[in-house]
């Protein structure tokens, strides 16, 4: 073999081994990368739990919750130890603890509270026996309401972080001494962000034609602030409670507060001789908790069209003589019964992914 030829087959040599090196290197950086990306896989992975949790969340019209203190800016002199009522410690104790006894079945870790005349009475409630345990707090302020009872809500600092709350004042059409509505913005377990509106409207007293005007004012108020979130997010989170004094087929609340975006989950009770009130005999559902679609198919808060439920069992009913069953209320007019309140708790499950 002339030089010339081994210098060809070197050279023929050299390229062989050049390309295999640049392969080997090529490959092995995609081995690299393959484990860089899994390993960056795992980690995800690992930071995820997976958990999922069931929380409930409710509402309550307590009926009357005073205290026995005459307040002399509000009309609340019947509920005192010389008033009317003959409202004395005695009793306020016994229906703090019957009150409590239906929350800490509930367990809720969200609940709207109707009828409480400041925040006091609601410190008392959360820290009955039945209750201490779960470490509620409070979300309160003086509403505009001259009987002077007021909205509030407590909730577990456990399971849910507060973030922001606001109580939106009503006024006009009537409506300048109407309790405001609450909102409060929070994360169950740190997860993405919902709203809760809670609400005592205006009563039917002076006559349902005469009042729904006062509805329908606060429907509207509220709708706009419903507007206001949605229009930021249409699949904002949103979930409207409390006793609104109209059933969910009146003109407040399918015409001028829920349109195609909102679900009630306790219309399914109407119509079908059930309720959270009764009156003369008749049942009506005027306590309600109202979802936006957009939690009917959410990846994070899973419930359903079933979800709503009414608390009316055990002692909380009465069974009259003939065998109609009422709410077991406190007083009946001037006559002291003894009872919960004249209204049922709703509540609604939850199943919470994080």
């Amino acid at each position: 073999m002339n030089k010339k030829t081994a210098s060809i087959i070197i050279a023929i040599i050299a390229v062989l081994v050049t390309v295999f090196l640049k392969k080997k290197q090529d490959e092995d950086k995609l081995v690299n990368e393959d484990l860089k990306d899994n390993t960056e896989m795992s980690e995800k992975s690992e930071n995820k739990t997976n958990q999922s949790e069931k929380i409930t969340v409710g509402f309550y019209n307590v009926e009357n919750l005073f205290d026995t203190y005459d307040d002399p800016y509000t009309d609340d002199g019947d509920f005192t130890p010389h008033g009317d009522l003959e409202w004395d410690e005695y009793r306020y104790q016994d229906k703090i603890n019957k009150l409590a006894s239906v929350i800490a079945d509930i367990n809720p870790a969200v609940m709207g509270l109707a009828e409480v005349e400041n925040y006091d009475v609601v410190y008392d409630l959360i820290n009955t026996p039945q209750l201490k345990s779960k470490g509620y707090k409070i979300v309160h302020e003086e509403n505009n309401d001259t009987r002077g009872i007021d909205v509030a809500a407590i909730y577990n600092p456990s399971v849910f972080t507060l973030v922001e709350y606001d109580f939106h004042r009503v006024s006009g059409n009537g409506n300048n001494n109407t309790r405001d509505f609450l909102e409060l913005k929070g994360q169950f377990f740190g997860q993405e962000p919902i709203h809760f509106f809670i609400n005592h409207w205006p009563s039917r007293r002076k006559g349902t034609d005469e009042t729904e005007y006062k509805r329908i004012a606060l429907a509207k108020s509220m709708r706009k602030r419903l507007v206001e979130l949605m229009d930021e997010d249409i699949n904002e989170r949103i979930i409207i409670m409390g006793d609104f004094n109209d059933e969910p087929s009146d003109e407040s609340i399918h015409k001028y507060l829920m349109k195609d975006d909102f679900y009630n989950l306790h219309r399914k009770f109407e119509d079908k001789n059930q309720g959270t009130v009764n009156h003369q005999g008749d049942w009506l559902v005027f306590d309600q908790i109202i979802v936006s679609k957009s939690l009917l198919h959410d990846e994070t808060y899973h419930l359903t069209k079933k979800s709503g439920e009414i608390y009316n069992k055990g002692e909380v009913t009465f069974t009259h003589p003939d065998g109609n069953t009422t709410p077991n209320r406190t007083y009946g007019g001037y006559k002291y019964f003894g009872g919960y309140s004249d209204h049922y708790a709703v509540y609604a499950k939850i199943v919470v992914k994080y």
